[in-house]
């Protein structure tokens, strides 16, 4: 069984003293789902957090477990056989979930993490588990981070922060990871020193992934991390959390207005608000690159009308202020059987409460006055085009009943709604007022 030989940083914590930490931080009594794979990391968890909630007593929290087997490997089915060997001699309820269907032929170690949570959060939701956890460690932080790196460079990138130590997954399961400060060799102390061993998945060593590529580069000198990057990021996010709240209309959950007073290109919060903006209404999950937000900025600094394309997002400059709207090309056409739900143009979640088929499409602009009064305040140039970006509800057959109440539709938040990290909660519970949305989840811990 091989070992990372690394020596452990004097900073870093050990594993069962993280996981007391963890368990004492609890606001509440807690299920806690822990996803474990087998592998060195997980195991380590486990085993911490079964000592961690024996030691805090008896109903104040409770573990239950899952492995993903992905199908990817013959002997994927037997490790998932083990866990659950390993899970009944610790006496821990323990699930298995694969992924079963075609494999992408490109972009798998994506899918697979997308299948993987998608299905972890499954099992929580059938369980009722409040939060869930996973193993990942000081050095997957000092891979991801180098990875990041190597993508873009420049001070403002916010991945230099690193994986957040929580991140909230499809607007309702907090997975938490406790094992972040915590060195892999320390893990496999742990679990070794618990006469336990753990089972080496061989894609970790698979040159073809861009992480096991970086892992071997790190092996001899490990990456430094800034342990400022994560607390400047959260401060960026909410102070760009009471700009907006400060500075922005958003009409509609479509339309964004900034007065002219408001434009201020050269303060980090407006510049990483405005992206925010952007990406929303553009339907997009990240935010517009920095090469993207350089020339919004340059064209701000101007003070010039005119108007300008970035991530699907019109902004139109006017001399009373910004405006951005989704621009009108590619809008889309989603057909939904009766009790059917879908996603229209990646902005809008849409419900179909009718007994009929209905079609979603791009609405008209419509009449002047029409426009002026859905969207008041608004030049009225500028509210035809947003009415036409808006959503319509159509029935296929004249005379079929009201369509009224029974067709719900209501915004999404693109960079928010699938993986929200701790880091950005403020700046996305302050998008979600503006769209007309509820406020996120807290972390339980």
């Amino acid at each position: 069984m091989p070992v990372d030989a690394r020596i452990l940083n004097e900073k870093t914590v050990a594993p069962l003293a993280a996981a007391r930490s963890f368990v004492e931080n609890l606001r509440k009594p807690t299920h806690i789902l822990v996803a474990i794979s087998g592998g060195s990391d997980s195991t380590g968890l486990l085993l911490a957090l079964q000592e961690a909630t024996a030691e805090a007593g008896r109903g104040r929290v409770q573990l239950s477990a899952v492995t993903v087997d992905h199908g990817l490997r013959v002997e994927s089915a037997d490790e998932a056989r083990k866990v659950s060997l390993l899970c009944a001699e610790l006496g821990i309820p323990h699930a298995v979930r694969r992924w079963d269907g075609v494999k992408p032929a490109s972009g798998i170690s994506e899918a697979s993490r997308l299948a993987r949570y998608r299905l972890i959060a499954e099992v929580a939701r059938d369980i009722g588990a409040d939060l869930v956890v996973t193993g990942h460690t000081l050095g997957d932080q000092r891979e991801t981070v180098a990875m990041r790196a190597a993508r873009s460079g420049g001070d403002d990138n916010l991945g230099l922060s690193g994986m957040a130590d929580a991140v909230l997954y499809d607007g309702r399961h907090w997975i938490v990871r406790p094992f972040l400060s915590c060195e892999r060799q320390a893990i496999r102390d742990f679990v070794l020193s618990r006469s336990r061993g753990w089972l080496d998945d061989p894609s970790n060593e698979n040159a073809r992934y861009e992480r096991v590529r970086v892992r071997h580069s790190l092996s001899g000198s490990p990456v430094q991390l800034d342990v400022e990057a994560a607390a400047k990021r959260q401060a960026l996010s909410e102070k760009t959390a009471v700009f907006l709240r400060q500075h922005v209309e958003v009409f509609h959950a479509a339309l964004a207005r900034l007065s002219g007073d408001e434009l201020m290109p050269d303060l980090p919060e407006f510049r990483h608000g405005l992206a925010a903006l952007i990406a929303n209404l553009g339907g997009r999950a990240y935010f517009p690159a920095a090469s993207s937000m350089e020339r919004v900025l340059l064209f701000l600094k101007t003070g010039e009308t005119g108007r300008m394309t970035v991530g699907r997002v019109l902004l139109d400059r006017r001399r009373d202020g910004l405006y951005l709207f989704r621009e009108h090309r590619n809008l889309p056409e989603l057909d939904l059987e009766d009790g059917a739900q879908g996603l229209w143009d990646d902005r809008f979640f849409v419900k179909n409460g009718t007994a009929f088929p209905v079609s979603i499409a791009a609405g008209m602009a419509g009449e002047a006055s029409d426009a002026a009064a859905f969207f008041p305040s608004v030049p009225v140039g500028v509210a035809k085009q947003a009415m036409a970006i808006l959503p319509q509800i159509t029935a296929p057959a004249a005379g079929q009943a009201s369509l009224e109440g029974a067709v719900t539709i209501g915004p999404r938040l693109a960079p928010f709604d699938l993986f929200l990290p701790r880091f950005d909660l403020e700046l996305a519970n302050a998008v979600a007022g503006l769209f007309g949305r509820g406020a996120y989840p807290q972390p339980p811990v």
